[in-house]
């Protein structure tokens, strides 16, 4: 089975090189991005399958990115990546507008997010 194609945005330089590194070695095709406005570029560019967002971002942040690629294709599917946490309200919203999956900062688990990214690819 082929690996889904995955564009990472991440303001937090060692988190996003974790995700290049870990996928990376799997065999993913992964391609990174720092800022919002960077990761909307590689989106068009790569057409991923899986695209894996922090929420709180300079610029441009989570939520203006799933508006972006929603409104460029409804193919993608949005796995966000957070530390921020507001009780469940937001992850209950990012889900409402069509995110695939929301993970809690730190990830507990790689592998789960693997698994994860390989369902979203699937579905």
């Amino acid at each position: 089975m082929a690996k889904p194609k995955i564009v990472a945005i991440d303001d937090e330089a060692d988190f996003i090189a974790t995700l290049k590194d870990y996928f990376g070695l799997r065999g993913y095709d992964i391609e990174v991005a720092v800022r919002g406005a960077k990761g909307i570029e590689l989106i068009a560019e790569r057409r991923p399958d899986v695209v894996l967002i922090d929420l709180k971002m300079p610029g441009i942040d989570g939520d203006e990115v799933l508006k972006l690629i929603r409104s460029m294709s409804p193919s993608p599917k949005v796995i966000f990546i957070t530390a921020y946490d507001d009780g469940g309200k937001t992850r209950a919203r990012l889900l409402e507008m069509g995110a695939y999956a929301y993970f809690d900062k730190p990830v507990s688990s790689l592998k789960l997010l693997e698994e994860t990214v390989q369902k979203a690819s699937q579905s």
